[in-house]
């Protein structure tokens, strides 16, 4: 297998590397469904990494996974309490951008409702 192509999905990111477009990285972190949940879970407040393992119900190094991706894109920002490590939305913007897509899903669906009849 070609070098940077192991790894699952951060293998392919990393051949990538800084030519990938900024905005696909970003958009790329959006279209998890985990990582929605992840950030939907967070407009309320912080939570600690045991509080995500506790509601999404997957192992925890699948959600440091994901908030390793989020924080690397300015997303989620992280702080430590003693042991535990409490993650917050680190630019609320994010709320805006995900409430602009579901207006623009909602549309779309609303548009081209007989194909889905």
């Amino acid at each position: 297998m070609p070098r940077g192509m192991r790894g699952g999905m951060m293998g392919p990111m990393r051949m990538m590397g800084a030519m990938m477009d900024p905005r696909s990285r970003f958009f790329m972190a959006l279209s998890s469904d985990q990582r929605l949940r992840i950030i939907e879970m967070l407009k309320p407040g912080e939570k600690s990494l045991s509080d995500f393992t506790k509601e999404l119900e997957i192992d925890v190094s699948v959600v440091s996974r994901h908030l390793m991706m989020l924080r690397g894109l300015g997303i989620v920002s992280a702080r430590r309490e003693g042991v535990s490590v409490y993650f917050s939305i680190a630019d609320k913007r994010i709320f805006d951008v995900i409430s602009l897509s579901n207006q623009i899903i909602s549309d779309w669906f609303k548009k081209n409702q007989q194909m889905f009849q």
